[in-house]
């Protein structure tokens, strides 16, 4: 069981945006992986932004589809295999 604690009308796209305004962040491309509701607007702001988003299981949308846990982790050896994403 897993309990997020978040500041009233934040959520994880404001996240994002405040991490990729700053130092080592800006000027990156953003992977988001997200499993869940929550994870909507985050995987939508990367997106927006050219990232690449990733969603575990059918729940939430994105640009790619991985069923669970043990995908993700082939899905992220195989892209740190092909070499980092552009920026």
């Amino acid at each position: 069981m897993v309990v997020e604690l978040r500041l009233a009308g934040a959520n994880k796209a404001d996240a994002i945006r405040e991490f990729l305004g700053e130092a080592p962040f800006k000027g990156r491309r953003p992977i988001f992986i997200g499993d869940d509701l929550t994870d909507e607007k985050a995987l939508e702001e990367v997106q927006r932004i050219g990232g690449l988003s990733v969603a575990v299981g059918d729940r939430v949308r994105a640009m790619q589809r991985v069923s669970g846990p043990r995908d993700v982790r082939v899905f992220l050896e195989e892209l740190a295999d092909a070499g980092a994403p552009p920026q």
